[in-house]
């Protein structure tokens, strides 16, 4: 159950992908490693980002920990990311998000409250690279139902951002000859 539902959310990333070029200025796609702090367990995932206007990005994304020391779960949703210097070629950003929450050994978890689908709301923030093929990401946030703190580190690939060499603009008042 869980490859088809991974299966049928990537295909979902790769049809909005195209659909999505049209209105947004630029969009990245990359993976990213993920470790929650609160109960020590690492996790992958998969995500993108997607801006509009100067100060905005819309980050929708998967996230699968394979339970490898006590949580098996898995997360899709998104989040709205607000830039603090996107002129800079790094940049803090502002994020927080919706989140859907399979908790796949729920009924070995010792939470009373945990169930096999959740609901969860997510912020914190990050620091990414703002211009460039390839843009690393460092990202905090906590979640609102398991009040649980995670890191995320990763690195966006951006395939319409990459020119080989550098060009040099000219200030307008001097010329070459």
């Amino acid at each position: 159950m869980i490859q088809r539902l991974l299966i049928c959310f990537a295909l979902i990333f790769t049809v909005n992908y195209t659909v999505v070029a049209q209105v947004f200025d630029e969009i990245g796609l990359g993976p990213e490693l993920v470790y929650n702090a609160a109960i020590g367990e690492p996790g992958i995932g998969i995500r993108s980002h997607m801006h509009f206007k100067k100060y905005f990005f819309l980050a929708p994304q998967i996230t699968y920990f394979p339970g490898l020391v006590n949580i098996h779960e898995l997360y899709v949703g998104a989040s709205i990311n607000a830039k603090l210097l996107p002129e800079n070629n790094w940049s803090l950003y502002a994020t927080g998000g919706a989140y859907y929450n399979m908790y796949i050994n729920y009924a070995s978890s010792a939470n009373t409250v945990a169930k096999l689908h959740n609901f969860d709301l997510e912020g914190g923030g990050g620091i990414t690279k703002n211009f460039g093929c390839y843009r690393p990401f460092l990202e905090y946030r906590v979640n609102s139902r398991w009040i649980e703190s995670n890191f995320r580190l990763g690195l966006m690939f951006y395939f319409g951002n990459c020119k080989r060499g550098r060009t040099r603009e000219l200030c307008p008042a001097y010329t070459r000859l």
